[in-house]
């Protein structure tokens, strides 16, 4: 976000709390947090020495939430009127981060006699070395309609189960005469290019630097795709100028989403939900005759064949599950799927019963994954290979908790050949005492892809009613699939919590790695929590 657009947003924010009237019956709710991170990367030379970059964090994370702007609820409740009506409320998390190591802040050599910004050639450093950003934001009307419907302003975070993305609009749940909700929403999609937006919320496969465009030959369909440059000819060798620009990710991305959701049903629920996410297409970027043959946009258009706007995904989904009782047990059957129109396939699925006796459960599942990305993607050109997962889990929640699971998967290759892999891990968390906790964790994974056997263990303590001490060892041997050494690669955490103040806490982690690859690496990470809650 450039700096103007951040003034403009400070000077809106300081005008509404200068003109905000009292708030006498507001309700706040705020959790602060601050977190230092001073760490290591390794860059591997070829030849000459290895390279360690430098990273020097400091995040700084406010959440709020305020009930009851305008006192209406409260003026009912002065007036003696039922608790009904419409309430507003406003909720945001809002995260500055700023990265002031060599990591970020150095240069990247690209050639032996050209080296550029490292944030120029990674855009999305830039998140990291000064933004603020907006994770969520938005007002909520609710109480509309004899409460019958919910209105939210802003941007909001929308799930369909399988993944979390931002938008910048309005979402609306009203409820029908049937037992059915149906939830509407619409806006533009937060992307890193978004007022306040993050690169976390892009969809998959949408690069940030090294974008291409499509350079026209002397006849159509004779062109070639090169790295933009919007101050050269195409007969000039030297190095693009513009390795940072990347168009598609300056569009808009309209979305549109809607759902229905089943209401007021005790032993089952059902909800099935359709979405869609589009962009225009980039048209030119620069001036047509710098080339030698005429530019016609970014996308190949000799011949008008460019559309004015494409698909990024478009996507259908349903969720459904169920609380049964058969004697003793208590069965909680589920299914779920998604299907991406775009793909023409089935992208996720999962179905699954949880059966619960007492303090055991026993869970059988099944999970199909199939990786999908945004339509502007050059990954859609790759052969992807989806997976099969057949799962058994066994909990046992009582004073000494303990975990289990195996699993089977299966690799879908694109020459309809198969391969396999499998493990199982399981976990033991134990009370030593009413200050103290322990706890062991094994894993066993082996076949396609190599093995990995290991396990970890970790303890609590806390000496005194404001300090908490808690440590943790991870052992694992790795051997690849392919003539890569065997190694084991083994880690240390040491953490401390500290209680200052009554909801105010200082939290200390320093953490250890060694192994052959990376030899030692450590980092140490410092949080100033604002809104402590004490564990039990």
């Amino acid at each position: 976000m450039h700096w103007a657009q951040r003034s403009i947003v400070v000077t809106i924010g300081l005008v509404m709390a200068a003109t905000a009237r009292p708030a006498h019956a507001y309700e706040f709710w705020v959790r602060a947090q601050s977190i230092g991170q001073a760490y290591q990367l390794r860059d591997y030379r070829l030849v000459g020495p290895d390279l360690f970059q430098g990273r020097r964090r400091y995040t700084q994370m406010l959440a709020l939430r305020i009930t009851d702007v305008g006192d209406l609820a409260a003026t009912r409740r002065r007036q003696r009127l039922p608790d009904r009506g419409v309430t507003i409320g406003w909720q945001s998390y809002l995260r500055l981060d700023h990265d002031f190591g060599s990591f970020s802040s150095g240069r990247i050599a690209l050639a032996p006699a050209v080296r550029r910004d490292a944030i120029d050639v990674i855009p999305e450093l830039a998140e990291s070395v000064a933004a603020l950003d907006l994770l969520y934001g938005h007002v909520m009307v609710e109480g509309i309609a004899d409460d019958r419907v919910h209105v939210n302003l802003g941007r909001m975070l929308l799930d369909d189960g399988w993944g979390t993305f931002g938008v910048d609009g309005i979402t609306v749940r009203g409820e029908l005469p049937l037992p059915v909700a149906i939830d509407v929403a619409g806006g533009l999609r937060v992307r890193a290019r978004s007022p306040l937006g993050l690169s976390t919320f892009e969809l998959d496969g949408t690069s940030g630097a090294g974008c291409q465009e499509y350079v026209e030959g002397p006849t159509p369909g004779t062109g070639t795709w090169k790295l933009i440059d919007r101050d050269r000819r195409i007969n000039n060798a030297r190095l693009a100028s513009d390795l940072e620009v990347c168009p598609q990710r300056d569009m808009r991305q309209p979305t549109l989403g809607v759902a229905l959701s089943t209401l007021h049903t005790r032993r089952w629920g059902a909800q099935v939900g359709y979405r869609r996410t589009w962009s225009d297409t980039v048209g030119l970027i620069d001036d047509p005759s710098r080339f030698d043959f005429p530019d016609t946009g970014l996308y190949p258009d000799e011949l008008g064949q460019a559309p004015a706007s494409g698909v990024n995904e478009e996507r259908l989904y349903a969720r459904a599950h169920a609380v049964l009782r058969a004697g003793a047990f208590t069965l909680s059957p589920y299914a779920n799927a998604r299907f991406s129109l775009l793909h023409a396939a089935f992208d996720r699925a999962d179905t699954g019963v949880r059966v619960k006796r007492g303090k055991h459960a026993v869970e059988p599942s099944v999970e199909y994954f199939l990786p999908t990305f945004d339509g502007d993607s050059i990954f859609n050109a790759f052969s992807v290979e989806p997976t099969t997962d057949a799962r058994l889990g066994y909990t046992f929640d009582g004073t000494v908790r303990m975990r289990a699971s195996a699993w089977l998967r299966r690799y879908a290759h694109g020459d309809a050949t198969s391969s396999y892999a499998g493990g199982a891990d399981a976990g033991l968390d134990h009370p030593l005492g009413r200050r103290s906790r322990a706890r062991v964790d094994l894993l066993w994974d082996d076949g396609y892809g190599g093995r990995r056997v290991g396990g970890s263990s970790e303890a609590g303590w806390r000496p005194r009613d404001w300090v908490w001490v808690r440590g943790r060892v991870i052992v694992l041997g790795v051997r690849p699939d392919d003539d890569r050494a065997r190694y084991v690669t083994s880690s240390a955490v040491a953490s401390s919590s500290l209680q200052l103040a009554d909801a105010l806490a200082l939290h200390i982690v320093g953490e250890v790695d060694v192994d052959k690859p990376h030899d030692v690496q450590g980092r140490i990470i410092g949080v100033l929590d604002f809104s402590f809650t004490p564990e039990l």
